[in-house]
């Protein structure tokens, strides 16, 4: 099971890119919560609508409400959902890109990939050519903020020096 917070999903959406996404994952579950804050901004979004239509953005409830509300001292509350659905699915992947949440995942052995993440394994599969063009769509045009380290880490492991 693959869970995703908002922003990679978001992320790839602003990129109008969702089928990146589609091929390297089966679904892609969510809480309620990262529903509503995808659909802040994407809820008439085709690709969005779409990828719900189709099943592969599968939305679930959580169900250890103490586990959430002990998340929701530390975390925001898309961040906390999505923690806690990966605990409570076993979860084989987390999509995650804030900092704390990313901690928080490592710390509990949630294993976490982010968007720069997945557009490294896109490349490594075949699924897109290049990352630096998506980097600096997200980092110019959608305000995705990215170090200049990670920025240079992720073009030396996508061998894009």
């Amino acid at each position: 099971m693959i869970v995703s917070n908002t922003t990679p999903i978001s992320n790839f959406l602003l990129l109008n890119r969702i089928d990146i996404l589609k091929q390297l994952f089966k679904e892609i579950h969510i809480s309620q919560t990262v529903k509503y804050e995808i659909e802040d901004f994407f809820s008439t979004h085709e690709d969005w609508q779409q990828s719900l239509h189709e099943g592969f953005i599968v939305v679930h409830q959580v169900q250890h409400h103490f586990m959430l509300k002990q998340f929701l001292n530390v975390l925001h509350p898309g961040e906390a959902e999505t923690l806690c659905l990966c605990m409570e699915h076993n979860a084989q992947l987390c999509l995650v890109d804030d900092k704390n949440a990313r901690a928080f995942a490592e710390f509990n052995n949630i294993k976490i990939s982010g968007t720069l993440g997945i557009l490294i394994a896109a490349k490594k599969k075949g699924v897109i050519e290049v990352v630096k063009p998506f980097m600096d769509m997200l980092r110019t045009k959608h305000r995705f903020w990215i170090s200049d380290n990670m920025y240079e880490k992720v073009l030396q492991t996508s061998h894009e020096e």
